[in-house]
């Protein structure tokens, strides 16, 4: 019973850690049509664009020009887009390093709890000899 509750535990941390690691972050379409190029968007990076009559197209960037970007799927002008969201998974490398550490911290905690469970005693009623 423990083994399998610690096996979802560990299983859960990993998940969590891998959807924090992939994350979709927000890129300002108003400021990307003024200057020359989209904040954050670099050749090469997934984007997901969702154009104003609310298609939804994710790609890798092939192309980029001071009107848009496009890749496999076509190109999208940044006035067209709605929503322009870049994957930025190594912009936290010093917040994924501490959510290793601290989940690595916190599975060595549970493994001390259950090692040391044959010692806990619950006595009711009281008083406990």
């Amino acid at each position: 019973m423990m083994r399998r509750f610690l096996k979802l535990y560990v299983l859960s941390l990993l998940l969590f850690n891998l959807a924090a690691c992939s994350s979709m972050q927000p890129v300002n379409i108003e400021n990307a049509m003024q200057s020359t190029s989209a904040r954050g968007v670099d050749y090469g990076s997934l984007v997901q664009v969702r154009t104003l009559d609310n298609r939804t197209s994710k790609f890798r960037v092939t192309e980029m020009t001071e009107d848009g970007i496009g890749g496999n799927t076509g190109f999208f002008r940044f006035e067209d887009m709605k929503s322009l969201r870049v994957e930025s998974p190594r912009a936290n490398k010093n917040s994924s390093a501490w959510t290793w550490v601290l989940g690595a911290l916190g599975v060595a905690a549970l493994v001390a709890l259950v090692a040391n469970a044959d010692e806990v005693s619950v006595c009711s009623p009281s008083p406990c000899p």
